[in-house]
């Protein structure tokens, strides 16, 4: 018996197109209540200039501190290297809004660190001590958060190098920096600019540190058009704008990302050699890399458990948890047959299924207010029709359930397992599969046999980036949870917008280090392939 993946592919390109297109449908038949001309008069601009304040922010400061510590890890040889060549992706596991409410009460006037300064007599310094708030402090928030998506690919980018060009400029008389900025760095363009990409979707795509660092944007817009005002139509066309700016974004970074392999692929490769620091050289690398470390990961963390530790445990912790553990296990694990089924059509060169994975990739440029927007529309025009037909109120209600939020998740993250899965993929050969069929092994023998062990990793790395990224996910969750349903980031975000940051550090800590797990496998594998491909 032979298995068709194609439709695996088509039903992820279905998850991901169908809440885009209900928006779309929804702006241009919803009603014109007058919500949105209220908006455009007043707050439109700045909800505009805003989301492009922090998104610049983040991407400027997220390229500085990835392209650096990428570099470092990647090029030079110093103690602490080849842990810290993985533990910097950590932060990933840190969602920006768990870091804006540590770091903001941290840099607040009345926060620890400004009555520290005035316990020492430093009192003119903690009065000037600016807090991290606004549209720059949540661009830094995303920074020190977000790097891990340019760090990964522009220290794949350093590694796939050759030698001989960064030689060929320190032999015509450039030092190391002009030798990196001239030689190494170009090459490396389309790499970085594919993760500064991804940072400004995620930023553009985020609404809890924004909104608790007083810098609106374009998707606290869309929750409040929904949630304050009830008008969903208005909330959809706001969602257009968001979400025609991520698509570009996402078109961008799949662009850059082909430039990069391409690239990187072309001619014979003489690997680079690290250059050995010792002594001041040493130190000042490994205090670059631990400091992305220590703001994004180490000092919020820190922070939050001391803010738990003084506070009264939060009611619901436990229903909370299991709430995010279910949601994130269940999403991870659709994800990953869905990205391996999508994998396994494209390596079966169906031009259907070629289409279907290029439409199920635009899912990851929705974010998560966009796609909760979406499947509201569409799970509500399904139970209006389920209600015609049954002459009545249907008895299953479609909006507001669990279902509703796996759609939501799938609709967003699916893409990001179909990558991994098709990594995977290409390490089975055509000739494994010939080889096994003259050994009596049927379709399903070879790919129990043959293929499982060889793509399993692939499909559990998948998994678990989708598990991270649900865990992480707040907008969507809070549009379209099922009443009582809270999550682990719903309930810190509701202590943390309600102003009490203890009864918010119990939920956010456990949150962070479920996530953490998953992202160390993560990195760590990731970092391990990678030294493969350089030694091979």
């Amino acid at each position: 018996m032979k298995v068709d993946p194609v439709p695996l592919a088509g039903l992820a390109a279905l998850a991901a197109a169908t809440p885009l297109v209900a928006v779309a449908v929804l702006a241009a038949t919803g009603p014109l209540d007058g919500y949105l001309a209220h908006i455009a008069r007043t707050r439109l601009g700045d909800y505009l200039l805003t989301s492009a304040i922090v998104s610049l922010t983040a991407a400027i400061l997220s390229g500085l501190i990835g392209v650096t510590t990428a570099w470092l890890v990647a090029r030079c040889e110093f103690a602490g290297r080849s842990t810290l060549q993985w533990a910097l992706a950590l932060p990933l596991a840190v969602p920006a809004y768990v870091a804006a409410y540590a770091w903001l009460d941290l840099s607040q006037a009345a926060g620890p660190v400004a009555a520290m300064l005035r316990d020492a007599g430093f009192d003119g310094v903690a009065a000037a001590l600016p807090a991290i708030r606004g549209p720059f402090g949540a661009g830094l928030i995303f920074a020190v958060t977000l790097y891990p998506y340019i760090y990964l690919l522009a220290r794949e980018a350093f590694s796939g190098q050759s030698a001989d060009t960064y030689d060929a400029a320190r032999t015509l008389g450039h030092g190391p920096v002009s030798a990196f900025l001239k030689a190494a760095l170009p090459m490396a363009r389309p790499a970085i600019a594919a993760g500064m990409a991804l940072v400004v979707m995620e930023s553009l795509a985020d609404y809890g540190a924004v909104s608790h660092l007083g810098a609106p944007t374009l998707t606290v817009g869309i929750v409040r058009a929904w949630a304050g005002a009830g008008a969903l139509a208005d909330a959809a066309r706001l969602a257009i704008v968001l979400a025609a700016i991520a698509l570009l974004l996402f078109s961008l970074e799949r662009a850059q990302r082909r430039r990069a392999r391409s690239s990187a692929g072309s001619g014979r490769r003489k690997p680079p050699r690290r250059i050995r620091l010792a002594g001041w050289a040493a130190a000042g690398a490994m205090a670059v890399c631990l400091f992305p470390l220590l703001a994004g990961l180490v000092l919020p963390m820190a922070r939050m458990v001391w803010l738990a530790f003084e506070a009264e445990l939060a009611r619901g912790l436990f229903a909370a948890f299991r709430h995010s553990a279910i949601l994130a296990s269940l999403s991870g694990l659709f994800a990953a047959a869905l990205g391996l089924g999508t994998a396994y059509a494209v390596r079966n060169r169906s031009r259907l299924a070629r289409i279907s994975a290029r439409v199920a990739s635009l899912g990851y440029a929705a974010p998560g207010a966009v796609a909760a927007v979406g499947v509201i529309a569409v799970l509500s025009f399904i139970q209006t029709g389920l209600d015609s037909l049954w002459g009545g109120r249907f008895p299953v209600l479609l909006t507001g359930t669990v279902l509703a939020l796996l759609f939501a998740y799938l609709s967003r993250f699916a893409a990001a397992a179909i990558g991994p899965c098709e990594s995977a993929l290409e390490r089975v050969t055509p000739a494994l599969d010939g080889a096994a069929r003259t050994l009596g092994e049927g379709p399903l023998g070879v790919l129990r046999r043959v293929h499982w062990p060889l793509v399993s990793g692939g499909a559990i790395t998948a998994g678990l980036i989708v598990f991270v990224e649900v865990l992480k996910e707040l907008p969507a969750t809070m549009i379209l949870r099922p009443f009582n349903f809270d999550t682990l980031a719903v309930v810190a975000h509701n202590f943390a917008a309600d102003e009490r940051l203890g009864q918010a550090g119990a939920p956010s800590v456990l949150l962070v280090l479920t996530a953490l797990v998953p992202m160390i496998y993560v990195a760590r594998k990731i970092v391990k392939e990678s030294a493969i491909e350089e030694l091979g």
